[in-house]
C-alpha cells in the first residue's frame, strides 16, 4: 500500500524492561490508532486470515483483545493451536505492525462489560451479556514494526 521506511537497526527487548521502552510505547500508540487488523490462526486446513476490530481504547500492555462469537472457526483454531498473528496497517501514517502471540478464548462476563464499546452492537446485538459472545486475548511474544516510527523487533517472550 505505502512504502515502508527502513531503519538501520532493530531493537530487541524482553519482559518488563521492554514494556517501558520508547520503542514499545511508539508501537502501542500507533497500534491504538488502527481500527482493524488481520488475524491469522492455524487450523486443520492451514492458515486462515480474517479482519478483526481492534479496541484501540484499551491501553496496550502486550495483550490484544477481540470480541467474537462462539462456534466460529477462529475460536476452534485457537482452542486447537494457540499460535496467532495480527497484522496492522496504517497507510496514511505509514506504520505497519506485525504481532505474533498466543491466543486464548475467554468467557468472562465482567471483562466483556469492561471492554465493551457501543460500536460492537452492530456485530453483537445482544451485547456483552450474550453468553455466545466471547473474548479472544492475544498475548504478544514478538512484535515487529516498520514505518515512520522506525523499524523495531520487540521480543516479549519473557512475560
Amino acid at each position: 500500500m505505502s512504502r515502508c521506511q527502513n531503519a538501520s537497526s532493530a531493537f530487541h527487548h524482553s519482559g518488563a524492561h521492554m514494556k517501558r521502552s520508547q520503542e514499545f510505547r511508539d508501537v502501542a500508540k500507533a497500534m491504538g490508532t488502527i481500527d482493524f487488523c488481520m488475524m491469522q490462526t492455524v487450523g486443520p486446513h492451514g492458515v486462515s486470515t480474517r479482519p478483526m476490530s481492534n479496541n484501540g481504547e484499551v491501553e496496550y500492555d502486550g495483550d490484544n483483545w477481540f470480541f467474537t462469537s462462539a462456534g466460529t472457526a477462529k475460536v476452534r483454531d485457537i482452542q486447537q493451536d494457540a499460535r496467532v498473528q495480527l497484522v496492522f496497517a496504517d497507510t496514511k501514517a505509514v506504520n505497519f505492525i506485525s504481532v505474533w502471540g498466543q491466543g486464548e478464548v475467554i468467557q468472562d462476563a465482567d471483562l466483556k462489560k469492561k471492554l465493551w464499546r457501543k460500536e460492537l452492537q452492530e456485530w453483537f446485538p445482544e451485547g456483552p451479556e450474550d453468553e455466545g459472545v466471547l473474548l479472544i486475548k492475544v498475548s504478544a511474544t514478538r512484535i515487529q514494526s516498520w514505518g515512520q516510527m522506525g523499524e523495531h523487533a520487540l521480543d516479549l517472550d519473557a512475560r
